[in-house]
């Protein structure tokens, strides 16, 4: 039983100084591949960091409203400056394209922002901002 004891034990040191041995070396090709690579924007990585943190959410006063009518969407954002438009869109012929229904955010992310509904049927609408956008409502207009 000693003998596999020190096998483990040889076996674990191996294992180590290997694993050391690939981390030094790494490290070192880590530190001269920025002189050696083209400098990346950091402004582009930096804005899309923030965009990865941002976020809309959506609620629909109602589920049904009738022709002409208006429906209110609400909701808050995250990640995105107040005073920022927002834009409502809703899917058409398999795009989103932009209503003409816009709003700005207010202090603490919060949005409230009415939409005129006149074509019958089921209108997907979201909220957008740039490249960020919420999830889809669905409003049945009857």
């Amino acid at each position: 039983m000693a003998t596999t004891r020190k096998s483990y034990r040889w076996r674990t040191a191996a294992i180590g100084a290997a694993c050391a041995a690939l981390l030094a070396g790494g490290a070192g090709t880590a530190v001269a591949a920025p002189g050696a690579v083209p400098d990346l924007h950091s402004a582009t990585v930096a804005t899309a960091v923030a965009k990865a943190h941002q976020g809309i959410s959506v609620k629909a006063s109602a589920k049904s409203v009738r022709a002409g009518y208006t429906v209110t969407l609400s909701g808050r954002t995250k990640g995105i400056k107040m005073g920022s438009k927002l834009t409502v869109q809703h899917l058409h012929k398999g795009k989103w394209t932009t209503l003409h229904a816009n709003t700005r955010t207010k202090h603490g992310g919060n949005y409230s922002v009415k939409v005129k509904l006149a074509d019958k049927g089921r209108e997907k609408l979201r909220v957008a901002h740039g490249a960020t956008h919420s999830s889809t409502v669905t409003v049945t207009v009857h």
